[in-house]
């Protein structure tokens, strides 16, 4: 039996990945190659891309954003919108999508499943049912979930099977970006009609109602979007739940904790934080609530000793842990935690509780300039241009046309040039409310592109 998988779904348009509720409002989240690469590296076992409003528009996928999203997978890439012939099949598998999901075209003609199963195989088409509960029944929409169809779900499914699909990609638009829980009567019902494997979409809120579609609704896979992308949670922190009511997930974190092995002192276990590049950031304490809320949740939370009570990192500051991986050493008395940082570990604003060692030189021009957003002292330089707007503007601007006049002049300033540059860069990115952390962030999701 095939271990169910975790799909992470991108959901694009206009070449940005979107996030909605019921298929409306939709807002922008990312990049959809910078996106696919950080859940791939956080464990996603496949990622679905779909043009969300090709078929509305009736044009075909983005092509090249397909080739530059499957060029940083080594996972399976699913892709859809806007196929309707075998040839669109054919121009995104030679694109670097794995399978090929319809929906839409299907409807129209349902002979490109056929054909497209004849030509590429089963295992490369994908059925799409976007289904709704309509009076008596569910029913298939189209279009983006713009056009209803008499199609009822599960008999659509039967018949998509028997067209050539090799899966179904079922998302309940009723669910979708609700994160109430996936529709498990749906699920459960199509899964019992086909032999194929079906994916679960719409409606993830938090790990158990991954559990719940695996399991009491039968589903094959559970796939994921808004949680990840707002950041309630992580591919790791899921896939850890999963594997800790076990659940056997394809690629468990390394060691998948069992809390009633940890061997708890006075109802603690210490915990040593890393990033993703292996620095340690911090220790602190957790007890067993405060571990169940950071799987849960998929952010850092420990034990004040000092308090005696929980507190989730970075809840009032801002500095907040994504959490990427946590398992316990040999012994069980210590948990080590990868993650992802949104600012310093350390409330000194230093990136590590253990000093500025660990920091590089942009490390600690950030945290001079964010000592001077807090402390504002009348005579700083910077605090000039943290008030002013304009100013700082203008300055970047000015230091910007003084770097390349160095480098035209090759007249040996551009260094002093480019160190004033990247002062006032830091300084107007904090004035419109960012921080050198997402630059480095930014950078480190693009490292060996």
């Amino acid at each position: 039996m095939l271990r169910p998988r975790l799909v992470v779904c991108l959901d694009v348009q206009d070449g940005r990945v979107v996030k909605g509720t019921n298929f409306r409002g939709l807002r922008d989240v990312g990049d959809p190659v910078e996106l696919a690469r950080r859940y791939e590296e956080e464990g996603a076992d496949e990622i679905v891309f779909l043009d969300i409003s090709a078929s509305h528009e009736g044009r075909g996928t983005f092509l090249e954003t397909v080739r530059r999203t499957a060029e940083v997978l080594f996972i399976p890439l699913t892709v859809g919108g806007g196929v309707r012939t075998v040839e669109d099949i054919d121009a995104l598998l030679r694109a670097g999508a794995d399978k090929v999901s319809v929906n839409s075209g299907a409807v129209r003609d349902p002979e490109v499943l056929t054909a497209g199963a004849a030509r590429f195989g089963s295992q490369c088409v994908v059925a799409s049912i976007d289904g709704a509960w309509v009076e008596d029944g569910w029913y298939h929409h189209t279009h983006g979930g713009r056009k209803p169809t008499e199609l009822e779900v599960v008999a659509w499914a039967r018949e998509c099977v028997r067209r050539g699909a090799g899966e179904i990609l079922l998302t309940s638009m009723d669910r979708d970006g609700v994160r109430t829980g996936y529709d498990l009567e749906m699920t459960r019902a199509v899964a019992r009609a086909v032999p194929v494997p079906v994916v679960a979409s719409g409606g993830a809120g938090k790990a158990e109602h991954l559990r719940d579609a695996l399991v009491r609704g039968e589903a094959s896979a559970a796939l994921v979007a808004g949680i990840l992308h707002d950041g309630k949670t992580t591919v790791g922190a899921l896939k850890s739940a999963l594997a800790g009511w076990g659940i056997p997930v394809r690629n468990p974190p390394e060691r998948a904790l069992d809390l009633d092995r940890i061997q708890w002192s006075d109802g603690l276990v210490p915990v040593v934080t890393q990033d993703e590049d292996g620095a340690v950031l911090m220790v602190a304490w957790a007890n067993r609530e405060a571990v169940e809320r950071t799987l849960e949740t998929g952010w850092m939370h420990y034990w004040s000793r000092s308090r005696g009570e929980l507190w989730e990192k970075g809840a009032t500051s801002g500095n907040r842990q994504a959490l990427v991986s946590l398992r316990p050493d040999c012994d069980h008395d210590t948990l080590l935690a990868r993650v992802r940082p949104e600012g310093p570990a350390c409330h000194t604003l230093e990136p590590t509780c253990f000093g500025p060692g660990e920091a590089g030189l942009m490390d600690t021009l950030a945290r001079t300039i964010e000592d001077r957003a807090h402390s504002r002292p009348p005579d700083s330089y910077t605090t000039r241009l943290l008030d002013d707007e304009n100013l700082r503007l203008k300055k970047l601007g000015e230091e910007t046309a003084e770097l390349i006049t160095a480098l035209v002049r090759d007249d040996g300033r551009a260094p002093e040039e480019a160190a004033d540059l990247l002062y006032h860069l830091l300084v107007a990115l904090r004035g419109a409310g960012h921080r050198w952390e997402e630059v480095a962030a930014a950078l480190q999701a693009r490292r060996g592109s």
